[in-house]
């Protein structure tokens, strides 16, 4: 009877021991946990810190003060018009739109690109000289000259190699960055002008910026950590709009996509199945090129986003940490919006 006694008190206070030490073990557990919560909290207080030094950043511009006043006046100005400019943004959102330019496509706009750039086939040409429009090619038309002069007052040439417009029959949307050239097709203008004009030359402004001859060199060879599309020879600055988008989002593609060689409409299907989820439209995915371009125009004509859950919403957000980009936001979404309002009219 003893025996069994000292057994069980023994045994109780084996257990007390053991719960003494569970207990310490919990409350150890419970500071960590609250150790790792304090510094989460302290890493975003930290974080948001430096979000609102961002946006309270002064800036040299004639319509807004600061970053944070730029974003919010684009917000002000596009306000009225951001569900007019979705028709434009979810057009290139078709999968037909796979076929642009693959070597498969039978569409009536898909001639060479000789055809393109062979001066025969312009059906009228803007220049800007002085600081002026000037029609030096073919014959005046309203529609053609409304277009251009949009063009004219939204394309800051001070920052890309933008030099004319021509207007050509059966021809995609193009833009030569290399010749400062932007392409449209004349036989399609009546219905964009009811449609996706602005979204489209937003798109192709988007090209002028991120395909910049300025922003790198030819060569046959490039640093690893550099966006470089080898058919093109093109290396990329590291502090170039491309390459600091490459580094964010796309070095983790095959080099065939990377490299602009996936032209088969099946291969361009098959890479968007599998990466549908990461591009803000379907013609996003058919190489980097257009969904940088795509990226932009996003975040040239919709509200700012200011807790992206997404992929696609992170790439649009992607603007907004150059100061001069969400300036040119929102004097572009301010030229819109005075436009609409003298003209009731874009265009």
């Amino acid at each position: 009877m003893g025996t069994i006694k000292w057994s069980i008190i023994g045994g109780l206070a084996a257990i007390v021991v053991l719960l003494a030490g569970c207990e310490k073990e919990e409350i150890a557990v419970a500071d960590l946990v609250e150790t790792e919560i304090v510094e989460e909290v302290e890493v975003h207080q930290e974080e948001d810190t430096l979000f609102d030094e961002y946006w309270s950043q002064t800036i040299d511009s004639e319509i807004c003060k600061t970053i944070g006043e730029c974003r919010d006046l684009g917000d002000e100005y596009g306000s009225e018009h951001f569900s007019s400019f979705l028709s434009g943004l979810t057009h290139s959102n078709q999968l037909s739109f796979l076929n642009v330019n693959a070597v498969e496509d039978e569409n009536i706009f898909a001639i060479t690109e000789n055809d393109v750039l062979d001066d025969e086939f312009i059906t009228a040409r803007y220049e800007f000289l002085d600081n002026e429009i000037v029609l030096t090619e073919g014959e005046e038309e309203i529609s053609f000259e409304s277009i251009a002069n949009l063009v004219f007052a939204l394309y800051e040439r001070d920052k890309v190699n933008f030099q004319y417009l021509d207007f050509l029959e059966n021809v995609y949307p193009f833009s030569d960055t290399y010749r400062g050239r932007l392409v449209l097709p004349s036989n399609l203008i009546p219905h964009w002008l009811q449609s996706f004009t602005v979204s489209t030359l937003i798109h192709e402004y988007g090209h002028f910026l991120t395909w910049n001859k300025a922003d790198f060199d030819t060569s046959e060879t490039c640093a690893t950590e550099l966006f470089y599309v080898k058919p093109y020879g093109e290396c990329y600055h590291a502090d170039s709009y491309m390459n600091l988008y490459y580094k964010a989002f796309l070095n983790e593609y095959d080099e065939q996509w990377l490299h602009d060689e996936n032209r088969t409409v099946e291969g361009r299907l098959a890479f968007y199945e599998e990466n549908k989820d990461s591009f803000v439209t379907v013609y996003a995915s058919v190489n980097p090129y257009e969904d940088i371009a795509e990226s932009f125009t996003h975040f040239m004509l919709t509200p700012y986003n200011d807790s992206p859950q997404t992929i696609p919403e992170e790439k649009v957000n992607f603007f907004y940490q150059f100061p001069e980009l969400v300036e040119y936001r929102a004097f572009v979404l301010k030229e819109l919006k005075e436009r609409k309002d003298e003209m009731w009219s874009f265009y």
